[in-house]
């Protein structure tokens, strides 16, 4: 539903609920496909925003994966039961936001305008949607980010941070567009922060993050081939556990050990 597109937090949530059952759980065993469709239902609930699970099922019949309605809520217990009932999940969104807002004002002080400087070389003070382009990328790039691996690695704070770090440099010489010395304000701001530990580990963090547009740390929103999907979905088939229908048994036509001597003439008479 259209709801659901608009909030990012339950695709992230879905991820990062995905993410955590399959790290002691085996696709041998769950069908990622249903589990899949399971955590987005469970993280509709999660965010607050409750969905019918009827447009879940809509929804996997027109992408041509049907997943019906009795498969999502068995599996929506096994995912509670996998991920420990742990369903609280923290992301960068609100660490982006929380530390632009910080940085607007304190570049506004006495001390924070040394950060600043503008392509065109003026000298003025940060007003208005200044920092509104780094935030906007910065949070394209958490976008990338909570459909990867990163999330399991680092805290939401490191990066949300990195994100911002890499979002400034996309915005290098952009007209009217402030170049913010990031790593001074951690430098001003937080004194007494071990600054040469946090600055490598921004780095290599930032370094993940420009990777995540080639498909690495197993980020789902570019270069996924949906026919090599389908082709390891076949595969699975052949050696999971899950979905095996039982076989009926066929019925003897022979007598069987119980039956009494008498009931034996007659049915072979």
């Amino acid at each position: 539903p259209p709801r659901k597109r608009r909030n990012p937090k339950i695709p992230a949530t879905a991820a990062m609920l995905l993410r955590r059952f399959y790290l002691s759980n085996s696709v041998m065993i769950h069908d990622p496909k249903t589990i899949m469709v399971s955590a987005a239902f469970l993280a509709a609930k999660v965010e607050d925003a409750m969905t019918d699970v009827r447009y879940l099922e809509e929804g996997t019949n027109l992408m041509n994966s049907p997943v019906s309605l009795s498969e999502i809520i068995p599996a929506e217990i096994n995912l509670l039961s996998g991920v420990n009932f742990e369903l609280l999940c923290f992301h960068p969104y609100k660490a982006v936001l929380a530390i632009t807002e910080d940085l607007r004002t304190y570049l506004k002080s006495e001390r924070g305008r040394s950060l600043v400087s503008f392509p065109d070389g003026s000298d003025r003070p940060i007003v208005g949607q200044d920092l509104k382009p780094m935030h906007d990328a910065a949070q394209a790039i958490v976008n990338d980010v909570v459909v990867s691996d990163i999330p399991l690695l680092y805290t939401p704070g490191q990066i949300g941070l990195a994100a911002l770090l890499v979002a400034n440099e996309q915005q290098e010489n952009k007209q009217g567009i402030p170049q913010i010395d990031l790593l001074g304000y951690l430098s001003q701001r937080f004194g007494d922060a071990d600054i040469e530990k946090m600055r490598s580990l921004l780095h290599e963090i930032g370094a993940k993050l420009q990777e995540l547009k080639d498909g690495e740390y197993g980020c789902a929103n570019y270069n996924v081939d949906m026919q090599a999907l389908k082709g390891i979905h076949k595969k699975l088939k052949k050696c999971r556990l899950w979905g095996a229908k039982e076989k009926k048994k066929k019925r003897k036509n022979t007598a069987s050990a119980e039956d009494g001597p008498e009931e034996k003439k007659t049915k072979t008479s």
